[in-house]
């Protein structure tokens, strides 16, 4: 039966509830230490290919989460996480490439963190490699041999679940009636013989494998090998964090055989009944509603999706979800992150438009608030409330992020007229301590003399442009430079220049790589729009060319061509016979006469219209 043993009652208490997976609910959160001391575990990649979107998901996710926790709530958060660098894929893909594993596996954890660079993840406070672990790996199995929870078999050495099961409970993450064999063979790895007699019992998992040819492998008492997959975590979990763990995670597609293995392993190890207190799993990731795989060809590598999308829209998607929920993404109809975009550029501009009016208010000017302030104080105080129980209840962002944007758009009204500058202030103040919160960054540097010098190459060429035009007269070619030092000189230095009906235009600082990527997507629209308008006018031009020869037709012999179907016709061309010489029905030439003098008015306005 499962159980769960809930941690005393902290003396720092904050009244969060996290989405345990221990017990399929909200719990209230408290610590083990019952400080503000976090010990965090957290399941690192298997590197042996490029980061993809299940893994943004997963570690921008949990980097949310880590973030709220330290500069919201409070908490001191050390947080650990282990790069799998001995592994059946990165064996089989060094293999296959002819390089040595180490080196290959070296390769894609710089790839890795270089990718989480990018998505803003802030490092672990300790990494920890199963590569420098092996002799830890080594002595931990030897415990738990000795304790009785595992057994040698040819070379290799296996967990016994059914010895665990007397005195432990084997399925806290998973119901019994949900352990297959399936997913117990993944967890084994591609070069596991699944058919091999030396286990006891299928359930039973690896703990040490004995190496085969082409394998690396490490000297221990049961003869060369190489560590199990679960073994790795618990071994470097307990060498950096106290047992028992107050957070452990990982994506929900490990939850069942890795992390089952590993609270057995390490519940076994220290002889205690629950080495985690708080399991916390990111929910699935799909690519049009399937679950994202090679096989299925809907893979996407977080380098493809920053292509055509900033870092900062990427974890703007992530914190319009649930954490813990599933999340799908249609690459060819994508409203996730349409919306994403929308909210991400409203923050942006907001910034933008704070900036901007801070260099035009004076704090000597009338501060004192009348009703329009005082709502919009009403609506700042009442957004911070709404927020903070937003994330007590498992971290919720989705909710607080729809309630910063709902005050940024009750700002914007207010800054239409006459706006107060320490209001203003205020709410901008908090939005940003919000989003910085959330691993949003929307900081932007001031210019300096790094700048000058770009920047004045481009006005001088503005100039010499227009000094150029002016003498021509062009007028066409002027507007044509105001608008690319807009559009195409200014983006690249963080400059983004807005023209504004009957006034002044306005210029904002920004971050250069986003503002040329607005740009490009603006000129695709307007590419987009100029093909839909020459394509209206393609058409519209075809059905004046199909009218106009159509009215070249004179009514007498439009219909005499037709001698398939019709043998006379009268005076006007209308048909009297079929192409067998019977007459043709009343309702026939009824029809007929009709279309006749339809042409008739056709060729007549025609031939008007020539004379």
């Amino acid at each position: 039966m499962k159980s769960w043993l809930r941690p005393s009652e902290s003396r720092f208490r904050t009244g969060l509830r996290i989405f345990n997976s221990l017990t399929q609910t909200k719990e209230e959160f408290f610590t083990n230490s019952g400080d503000k001391k976090v010990y965090w575990y957290m399941c690192g990649p298997t590197v042996y290919t490029n980061s993809h979107m299940g893994h943004a998901r997963t570690y921008v996710s949990f980097d949310i989460i880590r973030r709220i926790l330290s500069n919201y709530f409070g908490y001191d958060v050390t947080l650990c996480m282990n790069i799998t660098d001995i592994d059946d894929k990165i064996i089989i893909e060094s293999n296959n490439q002819q390089v040595n594993f180490a080196e290959y596996a070296r390769k894609w954890e710089k790839s890795f963190f270089e990718d989480m660079a990018r998505l803003n993840v802030s490092p672990p406070d300790v990494l920890t490699r199963v590569s420098e672990f092996v002799p830890d790996i080594i002595t931990f199995i030897e415990k738990l041999i000795s304790n009785g929870f595992a057994y040698e078999s040819n070379g290799s050495v296996y967990f016994d679940t059914e010895v665990y099961k007397q005195t432990h409970t084997y399925g806290k993450l998973i119901n019994q009636s949900d352990i297959n064999t399936e997913l117990m063979q993944e967890g084994e790895g591609k070069l596991t013989d699944v058919k091999a007699k030396e286990k006891r019992r299928e359930e039973d998992f690896a703990l040490w494998k004995k190496s085969k040819e082409f394998e690396p492998s490490w000297e221990s008492p049961w003869g060369p090998g190489r560590p199990g997959w679960h073994i790795e975590c618990s071994v470097m979990a307990a060498d950096s964090l106290p047992c028992p763990i107050d957070i452990h995670s990982g994506g929900v597609d490990l939850r069942f055989p890795h992390h089952e293995n590993e609270l057995a392993q390490s519940e076994a190890f220290y002889g205690c009944q629950q080495w985690v207190n708080y399991f916390l799993h990111t929910g699935h990731l799909h690519i049009k509603k399937c679950k994202m795989s090679r096989s299925l060809k809907n893979f996407i590598t977080i380098n493809e999706m920053l292509q055509d999308y900033t870092p900062r829209q990427m974890r703007m998607v992530y914190l319009l979800h649930k954490w813990d929920g599933m999340m799908n993404y249609d690459p060819e109809n994508s409203s996730t992150m349409e919306e994403a975009v929308i909210i991400e550029k409203q923050f942006k501009e907001f910034f933008m438009n704070i900036q901007a009016a801070k260099r035009e208010l004076k704090i000597e000017s009338k501060q004192k608030f009348d009703q329009r302030e005082k709502n919009l104080f009403a609506a700042l105080q009442q957004t911070r409330e709404n927020v903070h129980n937003a994330l007590l209840d498992n971290f919720g962002t989705d909710v607080a992020v729809l309630e910063l944007s709902g005050l940024v758009n009750k700002t914007n009204v207010y800054m239409q007229s006459e706006p107060k500058l320490i209001l203003l202030a205020n709410v901008s103040d908090y939005v940003k301590k919000m989003l910085d919160c959330f691993g949003l960054d929307y900081s932007v540097a001031d210019s300096g003399d790094s700048s000058f010098e770009p920047l004045m190459n481009v006005l001088t060429r503005f100039r010499d442009g227009v000094r150029q035009a002016s003498r021509e007269g062009d007028v066409k070619a002027i507007l044509q430079l105001c608008d690319q030092i807009r559009d195409d000189d200014l983006p690249p230095l963080g400059i983004k220049l807005e023209d504004r009906s009957n006034q002044p235009s306005i210029w904002k600082k920004g971050n250069p790589e986003e503002l040329i990527l607005e740009i490009r997507r603006k000129k695709e629209e307007e590419e987009k729009a100029i093909a839909r308008k020459q394509e209206m006018a393609r058409k519209k031009e075809e059905k004046k060319a199909a009218q106009d020869a159509q009215a070249s037709i004179d009514p007498k012999e439009m219909f005499r061509g037709e001698t398939d179907k019709y043998s006379t016709w009268d005076e006007n061309g209308i048909p009297l016979c079929d192409q067998t010489g019977n007459p043709i029905s009343k309702s026939l030439r009824k029809k007929l006469e009709k279309l006749w003098e339809k042409q008739k008015k056709l060729y007549e306005q025609r031939e008007n219209k020539q004379e």
